[in-house]
C-alpha cells in the first residue's frame, strides 16, 4: 500500500519539480552570468534541507507520509541529476554550427541602384545570388520604372556580392550595412534548449512509471507543453544560426533617367521684400506625359509643383509660375536651380537649369497729386503733382489718368524735373468726384519702379450764359418747362371734348329712333298684323 501511494506522490512531486525547472529555462536566462552547475548545485541544496525538515517532522506523526517525502526527494535527485548531464554534454550535430565557437553577427545591406534596364537587372541580381549558394527571398519587377529584390547570400560572401552589385549599376544611389550581434541570444536559446530536453526525457521516464490513470495525464500534459517549448528553442537557434550564416541584402532598383532640356529663363534683379516670379521651359521626349518640378531658390527654400502647359512652340512645355521673397540681401547673388522630372510609356526623364537672382533694394518714389479740385462741366483745370526722385533712377515718365475713359496724358521727365502737368476739361457733370490718378516711373537695377498719387475732382452742372442777371440758359429752360405745361392742358380739353360731343349724342338719338320705326316682319316676309309697311302707308 506504501508502495503505491509513494509512487502516486512522487509522480505529482516530479511534476510539480519539473514545472519549476521549465518555468526556470524558459524565463530565468537573465543570471546569464551564473552557470548552469550553480543552478543546479543550489537547487539540489535548497531541495535537500527542505525534504530532510519535512522527514523529521513526519516520522513522528505518519510513517507513510515520511515514505512520500523520500520518494519524492528520489524522484527530484533523479531530474536534477538528468538536467545537468544533459546540460554537460557537447552540442550535438543538429546543434552544432559552423560558428559555434564565434560571435554570432547578423549582417544586412540595403543597396540602392539606377541602372538602364529593370527586368535586366532584376535578373541579374538572381543570378549573382545563386552563384554564390545563396537565393532568392523576394523581387517585384511590375512596375515600368522602378524595382526591388531580397536574396541571401553567405555572409563570407557578402563584399564580394556588394562590389558585383556595384558593377551592374550606372549609379549608386546609396549602400547602407548594418551588422547586429545576436551571440547572447544564441547561447541563451542553446542552455534554454539544453534544459528542456532535460526535462522531456525525464518525463518520459515518470510516464512509463506511471501507474495511475490520473498521474500518467498529468505527466502527459506536463511533457506536451515541454514538447512545444522544446520545438521553439530549436527554431530561435535554426533561425539565428541561418541569418548569421547567410546575409541579407535588400536590392532597389530605379531607371536611369534620359536627358531633358530645361531652361530657367534669364539671369535677374529683384527687390529685396517683394515677390519674384519663376517660370521654366523645357522639351520631354516623346512618351513622357508626367511631370514634377522643383524649385531650389538658394536660400534654403524649396518649392514642388506639377502643373505644366503646352506652348506655342511644338514639343516645348512651361511650368506654372511660383514665387519667392527673398527677405535677406546679405548672400546674394543667389543660384536658383529648377529640376524637372517626367514619366511615361517610354521611362523617365529628367533635367535641370539655374539662374542668378541679385537681390537689390529698390528705392521708391514718392508722389504726391495735388488737393482735390471742383470746376465745371466743359472748364478746363490744370492738375499738377510733385515726386521724389531718388539716385539710381533713370528713364522717369509720368502719366495722368483723369479718371473719366478719356487718353492720359503722359511724357518724359527731364532730369532734375519733379513736377509733372496736365490740362484736362470733363465734359459731364456727375453727383460723384472722379479721381484722377498720377504715376511717375523709373528703371533702377531691380527693373521698372512705380509711385502713385491721386486726387479727387468734382465737376458741377455749368450755368451757360448770363446778361446782366439774366441768363438765357435758365430762360429756355423755364419757357420750354411752361410750354410744356400748357401743352398738357391742351391735350387733356381736346380728349375730354372728343369724349363729350354733342355730335355723339344726336347720332345715336337717330339711330335708336330709325330702330324703332323699322316694321318687324313675319317669316314669310309680310308685315305683321296691326304695322303698316312702307308701301301700304304710301
Amino acid at each position: 500500500m506504501w508502495k503505491s501511494y509513494g509512487q502516486g506522490a512522487a509522480a505529482l512531486a516530479a511534476v510539480l519539480l519539473l514545472t519549476a525547472l521549465v518555468s526556470a529555462a524558459c524565463g530565468g536566462g537573465s543570471d546569464s552570468d551564473q552557470s548552469l552547475e550553480q543552478q543546479y548545485e543550489a537547487a539540489d541544496e535548497e531541495v535537500a534541507r527542505e525534504a530532510q525538515v519535512e522527514v523529521q517532522a513526519m516520522e513522528m506523526s505518519d510513517q507513510p507520509a515520511a515514505m512520500e517525502v523520500v520518494v519524492e526527494r528520489e524522484v527530484q535527485v533523479e531530474v536534477a541529476a538528468e538536467v545537468e548531464a544533459a546540460s554537460s554534454l557537447p552540442f550535438t550535430d543538429d546543434q552544432a554550427s559552423p560558428v559555434a565557437q564565434q560571435r554570432i553577427i547578423v549582417r544586412t545591406a540595403e543597396v540602392s541602384l539606377i541602372v538602364n534596364d529593370i527586368p535586366q537587372a532584376v535578373d541579374d541580381v538572381v543570378r549573382l545570388a545563386e552563384r554564390t549558394g545563396g537565393w532568392v527571398v523576394s523581387s517585384d519587377r511590375k512596375a515600368t520604372h522602378s524595382g526591388s529584390v531580397s536574396v541571401r547570400v553567405p555572409a563570407d560572401s557578402l563584399a564580394e556580392v556588394l562590389e558585383d552589385l556595384r558593377g551592374l549599376a550606372v549609379e549608386v544611389r546609396s549602400e547602407v550595412t548594418t551588422s547586429q550581434d545576436v551571440t547572447d541570444q544564441y547561447v541563451d536559446a542553446r542552455a534554454r534548449l539544453a534544459n528542456l530536453q532535460a526535462a522531456q526525457n525525464a518525463l518520459v521516464r515518470l510516464m512509463e512509471r506511471a501507474e495511475r490513470v490520473e498521474d500518467a495525464l498529468r505527466v502527459q500534459n506536463e511533457l506536451t507543453r515541454v514538447q512545444g517549448d522544446v520545438e521553439a528553442f530549436q527554431g530561435r537557434i535554426k533561425f539565428l544560426e541561418q541569418t548569421s550564416a547567410f546575409s541579407l541584402i535588400n536590392v532597389r532598383l530605379g531607371l536611369a533617367p534620359a536627358g531633358m532640356s530645361v531652361d530657367a529663363g534669364p539671369d535677374r534683379t529683384v527687390s529685396l521684400g517683394k515677390v519674384a516670379r519663376f517660370r521654366a521651359t523645357f522639351r520631354p521626349p516623346d512618351g513622357i506625359d508626367e511631370f514634377t518640378f522643383t524649385w531650389d531658390f538658394g536660400d534654403g527654400a524649396q518649392k514642388t509643383e506639377t502643373r505644366t502647359a503646352p506652348t506655342l512652340d511644338e514639343g516645348a512645355r512651361v511650368t506654372a509660375t511660383v514665387t519667392r521673397m527673398y527677405e535677406d540681401d546679405r548672400d546674394s547673388p543667389f543660384i536658383a536651380e529648377v529640376t524637372i522630372t517626367g514619366s511615361g510609356d517610354s521611362g523617365v526623364a529628367e533635367g535641370s537649369d539655374t539662374v542668378i537672382v541679385t537681390v537689390t533694394r529698390i528705392p521708391s518714389i514718392e508722389v504726391f497729386a495735388g488737393d482735390h479740385r471742383a470746376v465745371e462741366e466743359g472748364q478746363n483745370v490744370e492738375l499738377v503733382g510733385s515726386f521724389t526722385r531718388p539716385e539710381g533712377l533713370t528713364d522717369l515718365t509720368y502719366r495722368w489718368d483723369f479718371g473719366d475713359g478719356s487718353p492720359p496724358s503722359m511724357g518724359l521727365l527731364e532730369e532734375g524735373v519733379t513736377r509733372a502737368a496736365a490740362t484736362h476739361a470733363y465734359t459731364d457733370h456727375r453727383p460723384n468726384s472722379y479721381v484722377a490718378t498720377l504715376t511717375v516711373a523709373g528703371q533702377s537695377a531691380a527693373g521698372l519702379v512705380e509711385g502713385t498719387g491721386s486726387l479727387s475732382v468734382f465737376v458741377a452742372e455749368s450755368e451757360g450764359w448770363t446778361l446782366a442777371g439774366w441768363s438765357a440758359s435758365d430762360t429756355w429752360k423755364m419757357a420750354t418747362r411752361a410750354l410744356s405745361g400748357v401743352g398738357v392742358v391742351v391735350a387733356t380739353a381736346l380728349i375730354f371734348a372728343l369724349i363729350f360731343s354733342p355730335v355723339w349724342l344726336i347720332a345715336g338719338g337717330a339711330l335708336l329712333f330709325w330702330r324703332r320705326r323699322r316694321p318687324r316682319r313675319s317669316d314669310d316676309g309680310r308685315p305683321e298684323v296691326g304695322e303698316r309697311s312702307e308701301t301700304s302707308a304710301g
